[in-house]
Formats: C-alpha cells, sequence, structure tokens
C-alpha cells in the first residue's frame, strides 16, 4: 500500500513539473507573438477601464475612427467618438514607458548622467552640516 502511494506522489509530482514547464516555456515564447497578433488586428482595445465588478469603460480603436464603450452585463454601448486628436492623445498616453527595474529606469532617463555631474560627497556634508544646525 505504501509503495502505491509512493509511486503515485511520484507521478503527481512529474505531472506538476512539467505542467510548470508547459506554463513557463508558452508564457516565454508565446506572450510576444500573442502581443504581435493583437498589433496587427483591425480592431484595438487602446484602454479598459474597469467601474465595478461587471462594468467597464473601454476606448476601441476600429480602422482609423475610436470610439468609448461601455460594457455591461450582456450589452455594449456606445457613449461617443473620439475626434482625430484625441485618438493621438489616447495612443501617445498609451506609450508612456515602461521599464524592467529601477536600474533600467535610473540609465534610460538620464538621471545616472545628471547623478554623476553632481558632487555627491559634498551633498552629504551639507545635510550633516544641516542635521547639526537643528541638533544645537
Amino acid at each position: 500500500m505504501d509503495l502505491q502511494f509512493g509511486l503515485m506522489f511520484l507521478r503527481t509530482i512529474a505531472a506538476l513539473l512539467f505542467i510548470l514547464m508547459l506554463i513557463y516555456i508558452s508564457m516565454k515564447y508565446g506572450g510576444s507573438k500573442l502581443q504581435n497578433i493583437q498589433n496587427r488586428r483591425y480592431i484595438k482595445i487602446l484602454e479598459r477601464v474597469p467601474i465595478s465588478k461587471e462594468n467597464s469603460l473601454l476606448v476601441v480603436k476600429i480602422g482609423q475612427k475610436a470610439y468609448v464603450m461601455a460594457s455591461t452585463n450582456g450589452k455594449v454601448e456606445i457613449i461617443s467618438e473620439l475626434s482625430q486628436e484625441e485618438i493621438i492623445e489616447v495612443v501617445t498616453l498609451k506609450d508612456i514607458p515602461e521599464y524592467k527595474d529601477l536600474k533600467d529606469f535610473y540609465e534610460k532617463t538620464g538621471l545616472k548622467k545628471i547623478s554623476e555631474k553632481v558632487p555627491v560627497k559634498n551633498f552629504y556634508e551639507k545635510l550633516r552640516v544641516k542635521k547639526e544646525d537643528r541638533n544645537e
């Protein structure tokens, strides 16, 4: 009985590892493919904002036109049509750069160059002097 339980446990662990490996591979290689498919479509969802559990507002671009739409349980409604200026504004706001981590942000925004020009040692000395002035 214990041998059967041990074999069943090992099979379960092996199946779990296999499933985790498949999830990892699909996320690593499939994520960019799905995004490329979305980029070539005629209909694009530019923005989605959940209002409640079942309701959300959408900005949808169909061809050269864009619409603000409300999506509720079982119903989708066009609220208004956006002008070309508003479409451009939504697209440019959507293209805000994303960074992998704080180091990537630090290097890409030019903060690294600025911080190299600022004498950090003098800055810390000034802070120490100000702190000592408050304590007196």
